[in-house]
C-alpha cells in the first residue's frame, strides 16, 4: 500500500512552478515526418494513424511535464462494534514525468505511507526513478508502459497491541523493481486516466515480497504540443 500526505503538495507545487514556463515556451522542433503527415505515429508505421491534433496524438510531445497519481487514492477509518480497536489508512502516490524526446519519458515518484491500528502505526517512505514510452493507439487512447526502481524504508512504532507478538520497533529497507503498464484514456487535451497491470518485486532485503496488482492513474500534462 502506498500513500502520501507530503508528496502530493511537492509534486503539485512543482507542476505549478514549471507549467507556466512550459506553456509559454517555444514549441520544440517538429520531427519532419510528423510535421509533414500530421500523424503522431509517422515514425512507427506498424501503429495506427493518429492525428497530432487529437488528445492522444498531442500527448507525449517533447518538453511536456505530467503530474499524476499512480495508485489508488483513499482515506479510510474503520471501527469494530465488538472492540475498541480502530484502523486509519491513507493511500496516495503522486508521480512526475517529463518527455525528453517525443514519447520517451523520464520521471519518478515520492511517497509516504501511513497506517494506524490502535496504538501501533507503520510508516513507509518510498522514492524512485522510472522511464516510460508512450504509444498512441487512437484519437483518445494510448499505451504508456513504465519501468523503474524504488527505495523503500519501513518502520513500525507505537505501543504494542500484543506484547511479545508485536513488531513495534522493527524497520527495514528494500530496493524493488517496479513495472506499470496502463492503457491510457485521453477524454480531452491535457487530461488523462489510465488503468493497467503493475508489478513490484523486491530485489533486496531480508524478507522479499512481490506484488501483482491492477492500478489506476489520473493526471494531466503541461507544455508544448504540435497544433
Amino acid at each position: 500500500m502506498r500513500s502520501s500526505l507530503v508528496a502530493l503538495p511537492l509534486s503539485f507545487c512543482l507542476g505549478l512552478l514549471v507549467a507556466p514556463k512550459l506553456a509559454s515556451a517555444e514549441p520544440m522542433a517538429d520531427d519532419p515526418k510528423i510535421a509533414a503527415t500530421g500523424n503522431a505515429n509517422a515514425n512507427s508505421p506498424a501503429l495506427p494513424v493518429v492525428s497530432v491534433n487529437s488528445p492522444s496524438g498531442a500527448f507525449g510531445d517533447q518538453g511536456q511535464l505530467t503530474v499524476s497519481s499512480d495508485s489508488s487514492l483513499s482515506v479510510s477509518h474503520r471501527t469494530f462494534s465488538d472492540s475498541d480497536l480502530s484502523t486509519t489508512e491513507i493511500t496516495l502516490l503522486p508521480a512526475v514525468d517529463y518527455f525528453v524526446v517525443h514519447n520517451l519519458s523520464v520521471g519518478g515518484f515520492l511517497g509516504l505511507d501511513y497506517v494506524k491500528a490502535g496504538s501501533e502505526h507503520s510508516t513507509t517512505f518510498e522514492i524512485g526513478p522510472r522511464v516510460g514510452y508512450n504509444l498512441p493507439l487512437g484519437k483518445l487512447v494510448s499505451f504508456w508502459p513504465k519501468v523503474g526502481l524504488s527505495y523503500t524504508h519501513a518502520s513500525i512504532g507505537g505501543t504494542p497491541l500484543q506484547p511479545g507478538l508485536s513488531t513495534v520497533g522493527h524497520s527495514g529497507d528494500h530496493v524493488a523493481l517496479n513495472i506499470f503498464a496502463p492503457l491510457m484514456f485521453h477524454p480531452v487535451t491535457h487530461f488523462f486516466v489510465g488503468f493497467g497491470p503493475a508489478l513490484d518485486t523486491d530485489l533486496s532485503g531480508d524478507a522479499k515480497s512481490t506484488t501483482i496488482a491492477a492500478r489506476l492513474t489520473i493526471g494531466g500534462w503541461f507544455g508544448p504540443w504540435r497544433h
